[in-house]
């Protein structure tokens, strides 16, 4: 289903979960903490979660790799390979001082201190530029 094709106000409330869910994650509290005090419910918030992921997942590109399943099974997803990049990381930042800058990118957070060189930042960015 592409997301596009949902109704006015099914989009609005697909926008309305996604700025929650952003806001529960971006918080730094527990999910149950941040649902409890903002009135909503655990449970609706983790079926909005589920109901996104398989939007999401939904509008992902299938790509075909040399493998055609049965007549039966092309329903089945396929899944693209993953990637990783290694990062090295020359000095672990153990100061308390609040980060310089934080990036919240899907489930992924990184927090970028003042003294973060150059190097490991072009390679920060670099690694989470496909997220």
């Amino acid at each position: 289903m592409d997301i596009s094709s949902l109704t006015p106000d099914k989009q609005v409330k697909l926008q309305y979960w996604l700025d929650v869910i952003r806001q529960c994650r971006a918080s730094g509290l527990t999910n149950q903490a941040w649902c409890e005090q903002h009135n909503i419910s655990l449970k609706s918030y983790y079926y909005w979660i589920a109901k996104i992921r398989k939007l999401a997942l939904e509008d992902l590109p299938r790509k075909s790799y040399g493998v055609h399943p049965p007549a039966d099974q092309t329903t089945l997803l396929s899944y693209p390979a993953s990637e990783f990049a290694e990062i090295s990381l020359p000095v672990k930042h153990t100061g308390r001082s609040d980060p310089a800058a934080v990036l919240h990118i899907g489930t992924i957070t990184v927090e970028i201190f003042a003294d973060t060189s150059c190097e490991l930042l072009a390679a920060i960015l670099k690694a989470v530029q496909s997220c």
